[in-house]
């Protein structure tokens, strides 16, 4: 039921090997080098920031935690999950050169996209929690519940980048739709607008299992909230990542004879 799962625990050393390899390829030849994986973020938190709070002075604190600081977390959290997405989807299209011309283990490939990201980002929520542990002067145990959170987001991913990697090496136009609908739950999830001000539409949202994340973040860092408060919730989470899991595992193994002889 999940030998794609297997080859990648039984690989797991090439897996951490490539997503490196993938790491030092980006930031080749440029002089900052990995500093680049954080300016681009925070460049972007910023611009946001200055646009939502003081272009449409809607930056009134959440919760009582501050806006800049509640959108901060949650950009970070998204970062994560739109990188890993949007490579692990491309992850076979993207290296058809690699598969047509030697013998490689191809399940592997969304896994180490979505590793590389993970490195990314690890880098960039340091750098967040240092800036909040000084300017919010407060350290909380909750923040160890992030390392739960960043499980979650991985086991996410790669349920999604297995169900949709196969699909977009057989039809670009797949991985086409796929980057519009991200363009959409960036703006449905609640990265810059607090789900609260939904009411009753607030489930719908909650759907969204990027959501899930997105708000754990915030609960971790910000409301010292347990993931345990909400079992309902996280059940309907993890349900929803075996269904992916094994939907991933069962399209791979239909689809690999047609996306290696297409590609």
């Amino acid at each position: 039921m999940f030998s794609i799962y297997k080859e990648m625990w039984e690989r797991r050393w090439m897996l951490r090997t490539l997503s490196l390899h993938e790491m030092k390829r980006e930031y080749a030849g440029t002089l900052l080098g990995f500093i680049w994986g954080l300016v681009n973020p925070l460049m972007r938190i910023a611009v946001f920031w200055f646009v939502f709070s003081i272009g449409a002075r809607a930056g009134s604190p959440v919760n009582g935690a501050p806006y800049f600081a509640w959108l901060a977390v949650g950009m970070i959290s998204w970062f994560l999950l739109n990188d890993g997405f949007r490579l692990s989807q491309k992850s076979f299209r993207s290296k058809r050169g690699l598969i047509k011309n030697t013998p490689f283990p191809i399940a592997i490939l969304p896994a180490v996209q979505i590793l590389f990201s993970y490195y990314t980002h690890l880098i960039l929520l340091a750098v967040i929690l240092l800036v909040m542990a000084f300017t919010l002067d407060t350290f909380s145990a909750y923040w160890l519940q992030i390392i739960y959170y960043d499980f979650a987001a991985l086991m996410l991913l790669l349920g999604l980048g297995t169900v949709t990697a196969p699909l977009v090496a057989v039809s670009k136009d797949f991985g086409r739709f796929l980057d519009t609908i991200m363009v959409f739950l960036f703006w449905m999830t609640p990265v810059f607008w607090s789900i609260d001000n939904l009411g009753s539409l607030a489930t719908v949202i909650k759907l969204n299992p990027f959501h899930y994340i997105v708000q754990g973040y915030r609960d971790s860092i910000l409301f010292q909230i347990g993931f345990w408060e909400q079992p309902i919730y996280t059940l309907y989470f993890w349900i929803l990542v075996i269904v992916l899991l094994i939907l991933g595992n069962y399209l791979y193994k239909r689809m690999k004879p047609i996306f290696l002889d297409i590609m």
